[in-house]
């Protein structure tokens, strides 16, 4: 064990998951350091947050962002990398220019390209012969409008936070679609159709030492919001959701965190796993249950062994408000149902009773209050502004596919 704390840099700071990977570490002692391409991001507004250092955005200028952050780490002798969001498979592609010494907990790169691809990830289910909806991998305008029943999924091969996936009802929203993607090359790497499946939103998140399952925690969506993202959540048990998540991370032999998504099928209960993220996603809820995900991670990351962590309490509500917020505005951009779900939140009254608040924590980080107050001021001024935000932040942390084309390149060349 370390001495003294360590010094702890998180890969970026616009994303949930980054805010409240914050807060856990904040809460558990630790003061952490960001990489943003955003000056006034939203981690930055935490007590627990000793410097933000700036960076080209990583899906914009991969090469300038990896070459910012092995900077940093020299210069500010930190001792352990989290990658909070995509960056973990960008880290991965880069593994051997890291500076040695270095704590991060990083798969390697052939098991992150079978769960970063939609297509490489149904490919991965079909070999583990794990449940996934009906889905069909076309590369072709006539795949495309091949007769199947609607309403159906469609997937593009690589997307962040819902972006790229696309619910086709009919035959017009189909013929629509098809043009957009032609225009967008979309066919190059590969779409995805699922069938629709009638269901509660369930995700699961985990960390593993090298194929071994140390965390995992399991929530319900309750309300959605904007993005298809969580506004109220509620955490769950399901053993055999948790035993197929840990057979996936063996075969894999992954190392680090990886969380997934799937649909619990209403007539039978049998759990379709639709998604996979290489990463951490907004581990609050669990913490809040008693699960410490992005504790594991520190102490993997350290090169520490620790011990499987028991499953968290079930029944567990929490809401993210600042996306109540957002949901709130662009239902029907009025001001009224801005401040009718501001007077919600703060009573927990309606949809919020019971829940604790997992994002914007202003009991135990009141810096918060600060991005809070300025969405609550814009969207009063203009509530359509909501979807710029969600858009922004996006564009702050996500890979881009010609980063990720980018990312390969270093691979093939290494």
């Amino acid at each position: 064990m370390m001495a003294q704390k360590p010094r702890i840099l998180l890969s970026e700071g616009s994303s949930l998951s980054s805010r409240e990977a914050i807060t856990a570490l904040g809460l558990a002692g630790h003061q952490v350091e960001l990489v943003s391409s955003n000056p006034i991001c939203l981690g930055r507004f935490s007590r627990f947050v000793n410097r933000v250092h700036r960076a080209p955005a990583s899906g914009v200028d991969p090469d300038g962002y990896l070459a910012a952050v092995i900077e940093i780490v020299k210069t500010g002798s930190i001792d352990a990398l989290i990658p909070v969001h995509e960056q973990a498979y960008l880290f991965a592609a880069a593994r051997e220019r890291l500076p040695a010494g270095l704590g991060i907990a990083l798969a390697d790169f052939e098991a992150f390209e079978q769960v970063q691809s939609k297509a490489s990830f149904a490919a991965l289910l079909s070999r583990l012969k794990v449940t996934q909806p009906q889905t069909d991998i076309i590369r072709s305008a006539d795949e495309f409008v091949a007769e199947r029943p609607t309403p159906f999924f469609v997937k593009a091969a690589y997307g962040t936070a819902s972006a790229g996936v696309w619910r086709v009802g009919d035959l017009r929203q189909r013929d629509a679609l098809l043009l957009q993607l032609e225009q967008q090359n979309a066919f190059a790497d590969g779409l995805l159709i699922q069938a629709a499946v009638i269901g509660a939103l369930e995700r699961t998140q985990a960390v593993f030492d090298h194929g071994r399952l140390v965390a995992s925690h399991i929530y319900r969506q309750v309300v959605e919001g904007p993005g298809g993202g969580d506004v109220l959540k509620i955490s769950i048990n399901r053993a055999e959701v948790r035993e197929t998540v840990e057979r996936i991370g063996q075969a894999l032999a992954w190392h680090g965190a990886l969380s997934f998504d799937y649909i619990r099928d209403d007539a039978t209960g049998t759990p379709h796993f639709i998604d996979a993220n290489p990463r951490l996603v907004e581990p609050m809820n669990a913490w809040l249950s008693g699960v410490d995900l992005p504790g594991a991670l520190l102490q993997i990351s350290l090169g520490e062994t620790p011990p499987v962590q028991p499953e968290g309490r079930e029944g567990v509500l929490t809401r993210l408000g600042l996306m109540g917020l957002l949901d709130a505005a662009r239902r029907r951009n009025r001001r009224r149902d801005i401040l009718r779900e501001i007077d919600l939140l703060i009573s927990s009254s309606g949809r919020y009773r019971g829940s604790r608040e997992e994002l914007v924590p202003l009991l135990t980080d009141p810096w918060c209050a600060i991005p809070l107050a300025v969405v609550v001021a814009r969207l009063l001024r203009a509530p359509e502004a909501a979807a710029r935000f969600s858009d922004s932040a996006v564009a702050a942390y996500s890979l881009t596919p010609s980063a990720i084309h980018r990312l390969r390149a270093w691979r093939h060349a290494a």
